[in-house]
């Protein structure tokens, strides 16, 4: 299958597993609940976070694979790939020894961190479900190498297809299994198993179709050290942005009450989502970067790559802003009901704030393949650090909504520096570049915006009148992209040879 038709089949399994993955966490919940008690789901979802706040040991390893791989396939260099991906796998073997080392710690400490809220049965239980998902955490970072291979080898069908396989498998070994043992451990064992046989399916097509094949023939010290220097930068990234998304809730709660946190998390759901819109195509473009760096593409034919694949993650974004903006309030009040009337703007802050920055995420792409990643450090930890100063002065002064204005002051200052920088080291013409990314789009959707909006002073606020409201929207929204954004060429990638017929 050629590149564009990995990246477009790709992209779309890519937003199919972002659904499958809503779905599955909003059907699963109670579908739990139904079979085990809601102290043993509590000390499940405890340790699960525990956990999960662990996981950035992984220092990005699957990351620097997917990027290496996919410079030795540029250069069709298939014994230095099998090279470095045996010397990646040494770094696992580090980064597995600081896994053990650190869940040991928080093992030994499970009774200090729990002792006043747990009983002494909960914290066995805890301690054993917290040995299994440490055991899940380790076998991930491991299937994140292989993944990394895949990727960076441009097999994204695959790869995805993979993820959406075993997201039903494991869905499937839970709803067969708890209902006969209604034991808790049903969920983590079923992850077990799930992630044994994908890293097993990852192996053989690395070996047998991507023909990589892990193993180390010349230790390259260089080649080493310039690989951790990557890794590091995206392991440090990757706790900023960890610590970016969590210290709102934190200093929510510190501040003003649990139930503020409960509101403020509400809009994080829905903004975290509108994010992940923009990344599913985001992620898959890596490897086609790091070609077009490896083969000598200039400033002019990069930043067309970045505006080809802004447009259509604009479309996405603008339809999901639109639609908010008419319907968000809807949307909020059928979902949790009463209470959180709040959270209607706050999202919409956080998203039209956060929509700039994401439209032009492939940029990073850029940076990742051209190895420069220290200057986005820096700007995102000065970004987390404007974001905390200024949430602390304004959850004072306006609630929660200080904290989302602290987020969105903060996401300003990283997207207007970055852009600095794209435009000074890079080369890119920002202002031209974002013009064509989002101006014909954004005019675009005012229309079925503001028809929306007429029709829903007509309906009232049902789940039926959301539907129709919905479905007006997208109708409309459909239309007028196909009739008057979308190129001929991106008519033919998206609907291929079936676009003739449309016009």
């Amino acid at each position: 299958m050629k590149e564009k038709q990995q990246i477009k089949y790709g992209a779309i399994l890519s937003y199919l597993l972002l659904f499958i993955n809503a779905v599955y966490g909003f059907v699963t919940i109670p579908f739990i609940l139904q079979y085990v008690s809601s102290a043993s789901y509590g000390v499940y979802k405890s340790i699960a976070s525990l956990s999960a706040s662990i996981a950035v040991v992984d220092f990005g390893l699957g990351t620097t694979m997917t990027r290496y791989i996919a410079k030795y396939k540029a250069q069709k260099d298939n014994d230095g790939a099998n090279n470095f991906a045996g010397m990646v796998f040494v770094e696992f073997l580090i980064v597995f020894a600081l896994l053990t080392i650190v869940g040991i710690v928080c093992f030994l400490n499970l009774n200090n961190i729990y002792s006043h809220s747990f009983s002494s049965q909960e914290i066995d239980l805890a301690r054993t479900l917290f040995i299994f998902l440490i055991i899940n955490l380790a076998l991930t970072f491991f299937e994140n190498l292989f993944f990394g291979i895949v990727i960076g080898s441009g097999h994204f069908v695959f790869s995805n297809s993979a993820k959406l396989i075993s997201i039903l498998a494991r869905a499937a070994l839970l709803f067969i299994f708890l209902p006969l043992t209604r034991n808790i451990f049903v969920v983590v064992i079923s992850e077990t198993i799930v992630i044994l046989v994908t890293i097993l399916i990852f192996i053989i097509y690395s070996r047998v179709k991507v023909g990589i094949k892990p193993k180390i023939k010349k230790w390259d010290g260089s080649l080493f050290k310039e690989s951790l220097v990557y890794t590091l930068f995206v392991f440090a990234q990757n706790i900023i942005i960890q610590f970016n998304g969590n210290v709102d809730n934190v200093l929510i709660g510190a501040i003003i009450s649990s139930n503020a946190v409960t509101v403020y998390s509400m809009s994080l759901i829905v903004y975290v989502t509108y994010e992940n819109l923009a990344t599913s195509i985001s992620n898959l473009m890596l490897p086609r970067m790091t070609k077009k760096v490896v083969i000598g593409a200039t400033p002019f034919e990069l930043q067309s790559d970045v505006e080809k694949a802004g447009k259509f993650q604009y479309y996405v974004l603008a339809a999901a802003l639109g639609g908010f903006f008419v319907l968000g309030k809807d949307f909020y009040k059928l979902w949790l009901g009463d209470g959180y009337d709040d959270c209607y703007l706050i999202t919409l802050l956080l998203i039209v704030v956060t929509t700039f920055p994401l439209v032009e995420n492939v940029a990073i792409s850029v940076l990742r393949a051209k190895n420069k990643m220290g200057y986005r450090t820096l700007i995102l930890f000065l970004s987390c650090v404007i974001n905390i100063i200024t949430t602390i002065i304004g959850i004072r002064l306006w609630g929660y909504f200080g904290a989302a204005i602290g987020t969105a002051i903060g996401r300003i200052v990283s997207f207007l520096l970055m852009n600095i920088y794209y435009h000074k080291v890079i080369g890119f013409k920002v202002i031209s570049m974002m013009s064509k990314i989002m101006l014909k789009t954004t005019l675009c959707c005012f229309i079925p915006t503001i028809i929306t909006f007429k029709v829903h002073t007509f309906l009232n606020s049902s789940l039926l009148a959301f539907i129709i409201n919905v479905l007006v929207f997208v109708v409309i929204y459909g239309i007028i992209i196909f009739s008057f954004c979308l190129s001929k060429e991106e008519k033919v990638i998206i609907f291929g040879k079936f676009s003739k017929k449309l016009k």
